[in-house]
């Protein structure tokens, strides 16, 4: 008999992944209970500053991304560059503009820019979002402090703030609880990497007079100083964050005062509101999942904040399951669907990862004052479009001769491409919409007018008859790619591509047995 499910996916954690998880769950119309234990999310510590372009992109799809920009604090208008500089009194060393794809023009690569906004704003946004899905449940001031599988469902143990605990019944489990996952520990999955020796320590100070002569820039790197490290608007009110590598906790509490005034080039009068010091992990999850567990965001992997990718991998994590799921329940993902999860997402980790050890390399402490140097230096950090667009699920079990896509290694350098597993290139149309804004939750065919034949009502039929949803949309023109036909997912990558669609594996991309119907 099925068990009697409390929800069919159950998320521990309503961080940036699992927010993320629920709103693409929710996007595809599959009911799921959020479980966090704060009630309301604090802005002492912003952590993540940037959502990409790819985030922005998914944001895009669940209809939140104008909501993200009109509350964040500065507006994309403001500026778009990193700034090297001796101190936000002294001289400019050299910059970076359009870093971290901030523009406020709009670009054929993507359909949306990055917007510079601090992570609490992101989760507050998403929270309003979800509170008005029907088929979302956010349950705070609760957290899921056990977890056990079992054949057909997920039991977790729940304990509400007053200490009470209940079971909740799941078709599945998503562990997004962070660094110190209840889920990761639950299924006996450890961590894997090192940590970075030196400590880090940043300061969140109010400083409402402090101005500075240099333009407007998201970062300010301050290069020479006796405290090295970087400083940047929370916003346009006053706020400010600092990051100080290599000074530990016991030395910044009692100097804050002095870091501030190093970066600053002066004293300035201000309030401290929030110190924090860390340290940088370079840690992936042996495992990512089970049969019916899935590990999301921090819950299985942890990266050095240098160039802006931790928050935004974990929302691509929660994408790229979140779609699978929901085929699982609307009938037409096949076995081999949800095991692909881990095969997609690790590559793309471990390759993001790597990247942020990389920039952690040259940080403010290790640079001289030369700006042709600290070009060379910290390009790829500024401009990773090839890493943040340019991943793929090439060599997938669901993407079909997917095998040679290659993301290159300039992560600097963004190729759109039309291999299997790439993210399908962009395109403006000529009213003005973006492309991805005519692909919906099922799979979608894009074909050339002329190519509109026989063999496509037979592939349309087949899909049918196998209750896989598959929409058939006429490729624009002009188009950045060739005369081909391209299968794209849910979540905008490229399932197959080629020119004749009697070659497409339709078992093959909704992971699916021979023997059995998709």
């Amino acid at each position: 008999m099925e068990p009697v499910l409390d929800t069919t996916v159950l998320i521990a954690g309503a961080g940036p992944s699992g927010l993320a998880c629920a709103a693409e769950l929710s996007h595809h119309g599959v009911d799921c209970l959020v479980i966090e234990p704060r009630e309301v999310v604090s802005n002492l510590r912003p952590r993540a500053k940037t959502t990409s372009v790819r985030t922005m992109e998914h944001f895009r799809r669940w209809g939140v991304a104008d909501a993200l920009r009109t509350a964040a604090p500065i507006p994309l208008s403001w500026s778009n560059q990193v700034l090297f500089c001796t101190s936000l009194s002294g001289r400019e060393i050299t910059s970076f503009p359009g870093a971290f794809g901030l523009s406020s023009t709009r670009d054929d690569r993507y359909a949306e820019s990055s917007q510079a906004i601090p992570q609490p704003v992101v989760e507050n946004v998403l929270r309003e979002h979800l509170a008005c899905r029907t088929d979302v449940e956010l349950e705070l001031g609760s957290a899921v402090v056990g977890v056990v599988e079992q054949d057909d469902h997920v039991v977790a143990t729940v304990r509400d703030k007053r200490g009470a605990t209940r079971q909740v019944r799941a078709r599945y489990a998503v562990g997004c609880d962070g660094p110190n996952s209840v889920v990761r520990r639950a299924i006996g999955v450890g961590l894997v990497g090192r940590s970075d020796p030196r400590p880090n320590f940043n300061v969140v100070f109010s400083a409402p007079q402090l101005q500075t002569h240099l333009p407007p820039a998201v970062q300010y790197w301050v290069i020479g100083a006796e405290t090295p490290g970087l400083i940047g608007r929370l916003d346009l009110d006053g706020t400010w964050w600092s990051i100080f590598p290599g000074v530990d906790a016991e030395y910044g509490e009692r100097n804050v005062a002095r870091l501030i005034a190093n970066v600053v080039g002066r004293p300035v009068p201000h309030e401290v509101v929030a110190v924090d010091p860390w340290t940088a992990r370079m840690l992936i999850a042996d495992r990512f999942q089970t049969e019916r567990i899935f590990l999301v965001g921090e819950a299985a992997h942890l990266n050095p904040p240098w160039g802006g990718h931790g928050y935004n991998t974990s929302v691509g994590d929660a994408v790229n399951l979140g779609w699978k799921i929901a085929a699982m329940e609307q009938g037409w993902g096949g076995p081999k669907l949800l095991a692909s999860y881990e095969a997609e997402r690790r590559p793309v980790v471990a390759r993001t990862v790597g990247v942020a050890e990389r920039n952690m390399g040259a940080l403010a402490g290790d640079l001289d004052d030369v700006g042709e140097a600290i070009q060379v230096a910290k390009r790829a950090e500024f401009h990773s479009l090839g890493l943040v667009l340019g991943y793929t699920y090439g060599g997938s079990p669901i993407v079909q001769d997917g095998s040679g896509a290659d993301p290159g290694a300039d992560i600097s350098v963004y190729v759109p491409t039309t291999s299997p597993g790439a993210r399908l290139p962009h395109t403006w149309l000529a009213d003005g919409r973006s492309l991805y804004d005519l692909l919906g939750c099922r799979y979608t065919l894009i074909c050339p007018t002329e190519r509109r034949s026989g063999p496509i009502a037979a592939f349309l039929a087949a899909a049918a008859v196998a209750g896989v949803p598959v929409a058939l949309l006429e490729a624009p023109d002009p188009r950045p790619w060739a005369d081909e036909l391209i299968l794209v997912r849910p979540d905008q990558h490229i399932a197959w591509s080629g020119t004749d669609v009697s070659d497409l594996d339709l078992y093959q991309v909704t992971g699916s047995l021979r023997s059995t119907p998709a």
